[in-house]
């Protein structure tokens, strides 16, 4: 081979390799629709590092409005969403949800007496008003189904939703058991929660131009499994609360 075309052949492999190492050095950036103080983002914060170590990955999660952080992934500015329930496939069918959720979620209806809701079923024979935090789709959609027995509407955060009804504006309001932040959680003692209506397995998905990472991220997280760290982590973030 002439000695150019060596040296433009070893140029190209270089560049390349380089390439490739920038792109494996690169920090992949998840959002999640949970307050950065809630037992649940620190939870899936300490996984999704796990998770990304475990792979070989540099992580991190933000903490977005529920709709900033859906057009985020669509646009590509993040590579993945952290906390979707199971069926936010069918809205977006062309992303990656990984294999296994992360967390099982307990959806709870909170009132300021104690209403005797144990389902979606008898919220709407009990109240009339329900807020729910904004962005929280799968909330939304139970919700509009049980129109026009309820009128339910959106809030900023889940704080929010829980001052709507101690301030009598609400007359429940829907909550993730995890998602009440540190600051928000004396809220509760003034009112009352159900027990869980729902519980929701949450996975973490990959937008359409990172659907090669999901093979190595689910492997990732059958290890971890294997190794008891989610439970590890639900007793340090949760049961410690």
């Amino acid at each position: 081979m002439p000695r150019r075309q060596l040296t433009l052949l070893i140029a190209a492999t270089l560049a390349v390799a380089g390439c490739a190492h920038a792109q494996a050095g690169k920090e992949l950036v998840f959002g999640t629709t949970h307050d950065e103080n809630s037992p649940l983002f620190l939870y899936a914060s300490a996984y999704l590092q796990q998770l990304c170590e475990e792979s070989k990955e540099r992580c991190t999660l933000l903490t977005l409005p529920g709709r900033r952080s859906e057009a985020m992934l669509a646009a590509g500015t993040i590579v993945g969403e952290v906390g979707r329930v199971k069926g936010y496939i069918r809205k977006h069918p062309d992303y990656v949800r990984l294999d296994e959720p992360f967390i099982v979620s307990r959806t709870r209806i909170f009132t300021r007496t104690d209403k005797d809701i144990t389902s979606w079923e008898s919220l709407a024979k009990k109240v009339k008003t329900v807020s729910y935090k904004r962005g929280i789709y799968l909330y939304q959609q139970r919700l509009e189904a049980l129109q026009p027995a309820i009128q339910p509407h959106d809030v900023q955060s889940e704080s929010a939703c829980l001052q709507m009804v101690l301030a009598a504006r609400d007359d429940a309001c829907v909550f993730d058991d995890g998602g009440i932040s540190n600051e928000a959680r004396p809220l509760l003692a003034q009112g009352h929660s159900s027990v869980s209506v729902e519980d929701l397995p949450l996975y973490i998905y990959l937008g359409k131009d990172n659907k090669a990472l999901a093979p190595s991220l689910s492997e990732a997280a059958r290890r971890l499994a294997a190794r008891g760290a989610p439970a590890q982590l639900h007793r340090k973030f949760y049961e410690g609360k």
